[in-house]
């Protein structure tokens, strides 16, 4: 199980990408407008699990994590557009990985090739969450025998589960494709193999 310290700077590195995808920073041929709800969803747990860290800690940092929620909440109770969105932002930090298959979803659905993208995008969870449910598991006591300073293994386990999430959707959507693309030429070659089997043969005429 990763430590508080690691699930903050997991949050705050994959609400970075998300926002960065969102907005279409990266990547933007792609749609992925629902990652800033997922960017925000997942700035409210980082700023959730800041307060679990530094709620006891001295000096000005001391509680500034929970002044943050409370000012957030305040504002929230004085006006009505961002008491909803602070409802939605709320909703978001419970769902993240919900509104990232919603997300994968929208691709599939705006693709031009709909069975191809949804082999990809299948690899693309699929392999998320494999890899992340392999990490959770099993990350922090790899991290834990390296011969680095305490402070940092939080810092290097957060990075690394980020690396590791990215990469093996990564892998998995590439592979995703492959098997799409092989698919697709299979019934590519089964349908003209069927236009030649349907063609009239011609007819040899003996003098």
């Amino acid at each position: 199980m990763s430590s508080v310290g690691a699930q903050v700077v997991q949050s705050l590195l994959f609400g970075t990408r998300n926002s960065l995808l969102g907005t279409g920073i990266m990547a933007p041929e792609q749609n992925n407008q629902v990652r800033t709800l997922v960017a925000a969803g997942q700035a409210k747990n980082a700023l959730t699990k800041l307060n679990s860290v530094f709620g006891n800690s001295k000096g000005a940092v001391k509680n500034a994590p929970q002044k943050v929620i409370d000012l957030c909440n305040k504002v929230a109770e004085n006006s009505k557009v961002f008491g909803k969105l602070e409802k939605v932002v709320d909703f978001a930090s419970k769902n993240v990985n919900n509104l990232i298959c919603v997300s994968s979803g929208i691709k599939v659905l705006t693709a031009k090739d709909k069975e191809s993208e949804l082999l990809a995008q299948t690899g693309n969870i699929a392999g998320m969450f494999a890899v992340e449910g392999w990490m959770k598991k099993n990350l922090a006591k790899y991290i834990n025998k390296l011969p680095i300073n305490s402070k940092m293994k939080p810092i290097v386990e957060g990075i690394v589960f980020v690396l590791g999430s990215i990469t093996g959707s990564t892998i998995c959507y590439n592979i995703g494709k492959k098997v799409a693309a092989k698919i697709k030429k299979s019934n590519e070659e089964y349908k003209a193999q069927e236009v030649q089997n349907t063609m009239p043969k011609s007819i040899t005429i003996k003098a």
